[in-house]
């Protein structure tokens, strides 16, 4: 008889268990979103890596762990001083980078462009036109 009940409190503390990590992950991907929901990332290319985007994905992200992780004022300006100087660093990084990358963009869209009939070449023109102001575009 005990063995039965012991069984049973272990299935009950396991069926307890689950169901508030059940409870937790539901809360943390729906009802987060629903309530909470992230500013989003601006379009790759003009816009997504200026410092003002920095400036304010760095802010989100310390709002999220200073509410998630309650972060005292001290750690919190400490974290933002170490995100501070990463984004300086990844700054510098791309705008060394960003001139070949625009130049793989570039002989990419000529070489499709070689490949195409002249009307296709029309489309592709306004497809690219297009998405170049999408990017530009910042929430």
């Amino acid at each position: 008889m005990t063995s039965s009940r012991l069984r049973a409190g272990i299935i009950i503390g396991v069926i307890a268990l689950c169901s508030a990590l059940a409870g937790a992950a539901v809360e943390r991907s729906v009802i987060q979103k629903v309530i909470v929901p992230r500013r989003p990332l601006p379009a790759l290319g003009a816009g997504r890596f200026t410092r003002e985007a920095d400036t304010r994905r760095r802010s989100d992200m310390l709002d999220r762990m200073e509410k998630d992780l309650e972060l005292t004022p001290a750690q919190r300006a400490g974290i933002d001083s170490v995100m501070q100087h990463s984004d300086s660093l990844l700054h510098d990084i791309r705008m060394e980078i960003q001139p070949r990358v625009e130049q793989v963009l570039a002989n990419s869209r000529s070489a499709i462009d070689l490949r195409l009939e002249p009307e296709q070449r029309v489309k592709y023109e306004k497809m690219v036109a297009e998405r170049r102001s999408r990017r530009v575009q910042t929430p």
